[in-house]
């Protein structure tokens, strides 16, 4: 329910006049699914990690990549980022199939 909210918060902000319902639709979905990932890592590393931390156990490389996956998804970043990734992942397949 958090992670509705402020995805339609985020929403909120964006200049969104000349859009058609389709790409609203999907900017809400990536706004929401991007804060229920950062919800979930929170979730997991409060649960899971931090006991096992308390207990002595050692920071791990991934719960480094866990904590830049979560603020980015804390302050909205992490659809920007999958966006781009899509696009890049996109133009390498473009030139790579009209080469031909």
């Amino acid at each position: 329910m958090v992670s509705l909210i402020l995805g339609l918060i985020k929403f909120g902000t964006l200049q969104t006049s000349g859009w058609n319902w389709q790409r609203k639709f999907a900017e809400t979905w990536n706004d929401v699914v991007n804060f229920i990932i950062a919800g979930l890592i929170g979730y997991y590393f409060v649960l899971v990690r931090w006991p096992l931390l308390q207990n002595g156990k050692t920071l791990n490389i991934s719960d480094f990549v866990l904590l830049a996956i979560f603020s980015m998804g804390l302050f909205g970043h992490l659809c920007v980022l999958s966006k781009n990734i899509t696009d890049g992942i996109e133009a390498i397949l473009k030139r790579v199939l009209e080469r031909k």
